[in-house]
């Protein structure tokens, strides 16, 4: 078991055949919740619509993984991207009667440019570090206060999710509205799927082995030739793309929004804790982080009524996370079959494993 375990992490197709396993399980996890088990319930204590917000956050983490976890460049304003996904479908579709799906590609692309800009302004004057997190923060609050001030942007009050009548349209997958939460969870799997095989991709690409060298070092990498600036821009860009894709979900899943609902500092927490509980820069890391993290304290939430309580459940697991799994829950069995190897009837070579990505 343990020569199979090793010889199989080395394997290829290793990754992929866990993300599909993963995603198999996903894909039923649904239809099980009302099913006992040895007078056990799986729904019991979880919901679809928590799996959906659980998903929601794993697809938005995915996306800033793109940029902070295979670049080093610790974004903490990715709720500007986030926010204009969700602003950019429900304001089309409420002024102009637009299709949320072609809407949540404009907001997207609109995110996307947003993230170029940023790119440019920041990396054109080298901030890095701590400099650049503020700077992303910045940005994020400046749309919040924008959006928050101007009544053609919907001021404070936001926009309402009109009715697919409203639109020329039914409930259904063309109208992205439905009368029951399952569909929904389908969808945001499908975004979740998408946009872990196009983070799998970038990894296994030579797009992936830049933004890598970027992140280990470099001053290095452009002195081997890897024009660093250049790719730091693919990297936002593309990042802020599929951030975007995770709130215009939300737009869509929610009768409402505001700007203190999609642009809020929270939402930049939420969205970066599940990859840096999970593992940052692993393909893995964001989607075991989020059913780590927001199962967690949306029952945290649910079963003590005090406001910010799930905040304080982010604040203990986060804490917890740095100061105990620094490499995120990924690392986790590997860990525990190296203390098996330590403290078990197992051989030491076990502790000389050197995989990374789980």
């Amino acid at each position: 078991m343990r020569r199979t375990y090793r010889a199989f992490q080395s394997k290829s197709y290793a990754m992929p055949a866990v993300l599909a396993a993963i995603f198999s399980v996903l894909l039923v996890v649904p239809l099980l919740l009302d099913l006992y088990f040895f007078g056990f319930s799986l729904g019991s204590w979880i919901s679809v619509h928590i799996l959906v917000i659980t998903l929601v956050w794993a697809t938005a983490a995915q996306g800033w993984n793109i940029m902070s976890g295979y670049t080093g460049q610790f974004s903490f304003g990715h709720a500007a991207f986030f926010g204009l996904g969700a602003y950019g479908t429900i304001m089309l579709l409420n002024t102009s009667g637009l299709n949320p799906w072609l809407g949540m590609l404009i907001g997207a692309t609109a995110a996307s440019l947003y993230g170029l800009v940023i790119g440019v302004l920041c990396f054109r004057y080298d901030l890095q570090g701590h400099y650049f997190a503020l700077a992303t923060l910045a940005f994020a609050e400046l749309l919040r206060h924008t959006f928050n001030t101007f009544s053609r942007l919907g001021g404070a009050s936001g926009f309402f999710k009109p009715l697919p009548t409203s639109y020329g349209s039914e409930f259904g997958l063309a109208a992205f509205q439905f009368r029951e939460t399952l569909p929904y969870y389908y969808i945001i799997l499908g975004f979740l799927v998408l946009v872990t095989a196009v983070s799998f991709a970038i990894k296994r690409s030579r797009l992936g082995l830049y933004l890598f060298a970027i992140r280990e070092d470099e001053r290095a990498a452009a002195a081997v030739g890897i024009p660093t600036y250049r790719y730091k821009l693919v990297g936002i860009t593309v990042s802020a793309f599929f951030t975007a894709w995770a709130g215009a979900f939300w737009a869509m899943y929610f009768d409402t929004i505001r700007p203190d609902t999609v642009y809020d500092l929270l939402v930049n927490v939420e969205i970066l804790l599940p990859a840096i509980v999970g593992g940052v820069g692993t393909v893995l890391g964001p989607i075991v982080g989020a059913f780590v993290v927001i199962p967690l304290s949306e029952i945290a939430r649910q079963a003590v009524d005090i406001s910010g309580f799930d905040r304080v459940i982010y604040g203990l697991v986060l804490i917890g996370i740095v100061l105990y799994s620094p490499k995120g829950a990924v690392s986790w069995p590997r860990r525990l079959v190296e203390l098996l190897s330590e403290y078990g009837p197992y051989d030491s070579q076990l502790s000389t494993s050197t995989d990374e990505d789980e």
